[in-house]
């Protein structure tokens, strides 16, 4: 037990401190996207559940709603400070949750399925405010976007790693998945703990919540443009992505339906990944007039049938979505301490999650009764024309450099 010891003489002082605060950052990085990456592997494995294990169009839209519900009122009760300061058992309990969701989730039953979702949507909620804090306590700003950041290198990381075993193992798939995560988080747990004991004198002063004045909820308050613009770049992003396939679909444009998703993806990680880069060579940039452009495009492959429109208006989309909601956190959480940034995280996420979640599910409500297509090219409409509205005045990436 000495070597793990915080004293003189340890292995902080022989390998170095520095080396284990890169360490601490890496490995709660990983974590944070790791955890997301299990919560999107279900996606390409809905047609399964559908069709091999007989779930209803209700127990599939309940595999959304369960998890997302989870979510929100985790990162709700994440917020406060009382758990935003045990940051580093709040991410190694994630990770524990997230084994035990996905072993649930590998028995390829209904209600294993769903308390595996719920499972999932508490650890991610868990793991999103702690490891913003873990991050930040080391990295200082470099480590300010992680939320943003690592929600979507998961969201790419668990599709496409999801796509690949169901191409490799047929419906298999549906157990061997999440065995595969659970061992992986298992593997990233041992050094990620080891680590957090390590320096666990200092995690305890650097994520203590701190004498800041106000609560989280002012702070918001302060930046509720910022807030806004995060909030209509994730609108846009998630509804884009859950409901572009259905659209394109319905318009019988399969090559449309299969690109739309991994490029929007792929551009919003670019985005965000690429933004300190272009704050230097754009600074007046904020994607809101990409964004609308990208929305316009949509419609207009799925109104037109020229469905490779998809490819630059999901691409446009896709980096507005991912810049815009990484910059707007980036400039909400400038300055702040870890355990403050870990707090405003965790609250972001859940007001950014609850009406992108809430929007999806008011088009799937009036879709019984009004048409599909329609309804999501009003959506897109509406959300082309606030972003237009918020071309003025929204943030630019320039700000990121001097807050």
């Amino acid at each position: 037990m000495a070597l793990l010891d915080g004293s003189a003489g340890s292995l902080p002082a022989r390998i170095g401190a520095r080396s284990l605060s890169l360490a601490q950052g890496g490995l709660a990085a990983m974590a944070f996207s790791l955890l997301l990456a299990g919560t999107n592997s279900t996606t390409p494995l809905l047609p399964v559940y559908n069709t091999e294990l007989g779930f209803s169009p209700l127990e599939l839209t309940l595999t959304f709603s369960v998890y997302v519900g989870a979510l929100i009122v985790t990162l709700v009760w994440a917020a406060r400070p009382g758990p935003a300061g045990r940051a580093p058992q709040m991410l190694c309990a994630a990770l524990v949750l997230a084994m035990a969701g996905d072993l649930l989730l590998s028995t390829g039953t209904t209600w294993g399925i769903l308390a595996g979702r719920v499972l999932a949507g508490i650890s991610g909620g868990c793991g999103t405010g702690a490891s913003a804090a873990l991050v930040t306590a080391v990295l200082g700003d470099r480590g300010r976007g992680l939320s943003a950041t690592g929600n979507l290198a998961g969201a790419i990381i668990g599709t496409i790693g999801s796509q690949m075993m169901l191409w490799s193992f047929g419906d298999a798939a549906v157990h061997l998945t999440f065995r595969l995560h659970a061992l992986i988080c298992l593997v990233l747990l041992v050094p990620l703990a080891l680590v957090l004991w390590a320096r666990r004198s200092q995690n305890a002063r650097d994520v203590r919540p701190s004498g800041e004045a106000g609560g989280v909820t002012a702070v918001l308050g302060r930046h509720i443009l910022r807030l806004v613009t995060g909030c209509v770049a994730w609108i846009a992003l998630s509804s884009s992505i859950v409901l572009s396939p259905t659209l394109f679909a319905h318009a019988g444009q399969p090559l449309a339906q299969a690109l739309a998703v991994p490029v929007m993806l792929v551009f919003s990680f670019a985005g965000q990944v690429g933004s300190p880069w272009l704050a230097v060579r754009l600074p007046r940039s904020h994607g809101m007039l990409a964004g609308a452009v990208g929305l316009a495009l949509v419609i207009l492959a799925a109104r037109t049938g020229l469905g490779l429109l998809v490819v630059p208006g999901a691409a446009l989309l896709g980096y507005m979505g991912g810049m815009s909601y990484r910059l707007s956190l980036v400039l909400i959480t400038h300055g702040t301490s870890p355990a403050r940034q870990g707090r405003l995280a965790s609250l972001y996420a859940a007001i950014t999650y609850a009406l992108a979640a809430g929007s999806v599910l008011v088009i799937g409500l009036l879709a019984q009764h009004y048409d599909y297509s329609t309804l999501a090219e009003a959506h897109f409409a509406i959300l082309a024309v606030l972003m237009l509205l918020l071309w003025p005045v929204a943030p630019r990436l320039g700000q990121s450099l001097r807050p």
